[in-house]
């Protein structure tokens, strides 16, 4: 049975809207200037590949970041990679924006506390719908493979925006999900707004395209989507089987999966490619973990 429609509670002042609230916490969730500096650049076809690695270069956290990741089994490289522009050599730019972003979105989030969330099944549950929409999307899409698993990783940040600045609300949100009520209704009910426009906004605060954006602000409502409605549909895909894996990573029931035929109609793959799926998730997850969140237990 669905709970009963909420109301705004407590701790979040009526007048709070959702720009009010992506711009109090902008300063408290930045990226480093090199990754604004390096979204710039990507959106430029004329930036050359030795300046975008200078940008990378100038950040000397991000650049060890970076090249630990490159380094890591995740790549499988064959020779050990010491520097930004070999690394752009060898992974390409696209590959590079992923780990820059990623990285430093993870980075960005270690000043939250909250105690409503552990953060390692945050990321893990992340990550898994990242490898998940990523490869449902190599079996519809001929390329923006990296773009939809950009978005996936950071489909859910918006909870944490809202965890961290209204506790009391998010904790009687939480209690009405495990009443039956859907999530993304809740959320409008308390605050007028979900965590997926609150992530979709804190997204366009950081300058990223709305390739990335749109589908995450539509993630939970991807038939709504009027642009990169298959990127959106194929996170909705991501998400879903994020969420039906349990602690060993593998799906209970296929059929379990809270999706339509139309989504996956939508998205422009079937049912059939998500055992393939499934298999590079588990593949993949740990070592995905270990460059977006490494050591997660200890730093959170």
């Amino acid at each position: 049975m669905h709970a009963t429609a909420m109301t705004k509670t407590v701790d979040f002042p009526a007048t709070t809207s959702l720009e009010t609230l992506v711009d109090k916490v902008t300063d408290l969730l930045s990226l480093p200037d090199a990754a604004m500096r390096l979204n710039e650049l990507l959106a430029d076809p004329d930036a050359a590949n030795a300046e975008i690695a200078e940008v990378v270069t100038m950040d000397p956290a991000l650049a060890a970041r970076v090249l630990r990741a490159v380094n890591s089994a995740a790549f499988g490289l064959q020779r050990h990679v010491d520097t930004i522009s070999k690394a752009i050599v060898m992974i390409g730019t696209s590959e590079l924006h992923s780990l820059v972003l990623a990285t430093s979105a993870a980075q960005a989030f270690r000043s939250i506390s909250t105690k409503l969330i552990d953060m390692e099944s945050f990321w893990q549950h992340s990550v898994r719908a990242a490898l998940a929409a990523r490869g449902l999307a190599e079996a519809s899409l001929s390329s923006h493979g990296e773009r939809v698993f950009l978005s996936a990783l950071m489909h859910d940040i918006g909870k944490l925006v809202l965890y961290h600045q209204f506790p009391a609300a998010s904790t009687r949100i939480l209690e009405t999900v495990r009443a039956g009520e859907a999530l993304d209704g809740a959320e409008e009910a308390a605050f007028g707004f979900t965590h997926a426009d609150v992530g979709a906004l804190l997204l366009e605060r950081w300058n990223l395209p709305a390739a990335l954006t749109m589908p995450v602000r539509f993630h939970h409502r991807h038939d709504e989507a009027v642009e990169f409605r298959q990127e959106a549909a194929l996170l909705h895909l991501g998400n879903q089987m994020a969420h039906s894996m349990d602690g060993d990573g593998t799906v209970i029931k296929p059929s379990m999966l809270d999706v339509t035929s139309e989504a996956w109609e939508q998205a422009g793959c079937s049912l059939a490619a998500i055992n393939q799926v499934i298999v590079e998730v588990n593949l993949h997850w740990f070592q995905v973990m270990e460059i977006v969140a490494p050591c997660s237990m200890l730093l959170y």
